[in-house]
């Protein structure tokens, strides 16, 4: 088998059928009233955020990107300010791929396959693998239920007494939801949404990306299932550098995009 179809195989490992997709969650509209200090309200959302310096997570991937069904079992670590590591388990064997890098540096290892390719953009190869072009540290907040670390509150208005909504000084809008406590609910970052639910005293049990498509960018539909949520565990620097076999063979970020599950949305540009 050629090596580029083998690479192909191995990621399809993550392309399988998906159950169908629970409906978004549902922003209130209609009247609001603007909200002088949300001081207090986002105090109690992020009450487990101002200590949070690294979390390990265990995640259940599903869902979808343009016409590619997606599904599979990550682990997963972070670490302040940017460093990750995430491999994709397979049901035996060697994983599917380990991510790992920081300082905004990562490393794609593709062990079935002997590839690899190093020193890219971690939010470039999150984007080829998945569609999802997120940067390291706000995929760590958001699994954890917190704000990303460049999201600079602005105006807050309330509706009702469940909800508030705050403009992001920067840009896009994070919106906290009052049930037992209140909670970061939703988020919007440019065109991204992201749905936090299920909430435990770990954080949220879900977390959900979803993107509407655009005429370069295929429709999104990323849903994770978090268990085994660790806070503030300790992780050497050796969590995220990989020790890769000098037999590996470079990759580039277009090849990797050609054989991940974009393949098959395509079609749909």
């Amino acid at each position: 088998m050629a090596p580029d179809a083998r690479t192909g195989v191995l990621l399809a490992l993550l392309v399988m059928a998906a159950a169908c997709a629970p409906r978004p969650l549902e922003l209130p509209g209609g009247t609001s009233t603007p909200l002088a200090d949300p001081a207090p309200m986002l105090a109690e959302a992020g009450r487990a955020c101002g200590g949070l310096h690294t979390i390990t997570v265990e995640i259940g991937l599903s869902g979808n990107v343009g016409r590619a069904r997606l599904r599979g079992r990550l682990q997963a670590g972070f670490a302040e300010p940017d460093a990750l590591r995430v491999e994709a388990i397979a049901p035996f064997g060697a994983p599917v791929f380990v991510l790992a890098g920081q300082h905004g540096r990562a490393t794609l290892w593709l062990p079935r396959d002997d590839r690899v390719l190093s020193d890219a953009d971690p939010a470039d190869i999150l984007d080829a693998l998945a569609g999802l072009p997120v940067r390291p540290a706000d995929l760590r907040a958001w699994l954890a239920g917190c704000l990303a670390p460049g999201f600079a509150p602005g105006a807050a208005r309330r509706y009702g007494d469940d909800w508030i909504r705050l403009d992001g000084a920067g840009g896009g809008d994070a919106w906290l939801r009052h049930r037992d406590a209140w909670r970061l609910t939703v988020v919007h970052a440019g065109a991204l949404i992201v749905e936090l639910t299920e909430y435990t005293a770990a954080g949220p049990g879900r977390v959900r990306f979803r993107h509407e498509g655009s005429a370069d960018t295929p429709p999104l539909d990323i849903r994770l299932a978090l268990n085994q949520v660790e806070r503030n565990v300790t992780l050497g620097a050796e969590a995220f550098a990989l020790d890769v076999p000098a037999s590996a063979r470079p990759i580039t970020i277009d090849e990797l995009r050609a054989s991940g599950p974009l393949r098959a949305a395509d079609g749909e540009r």
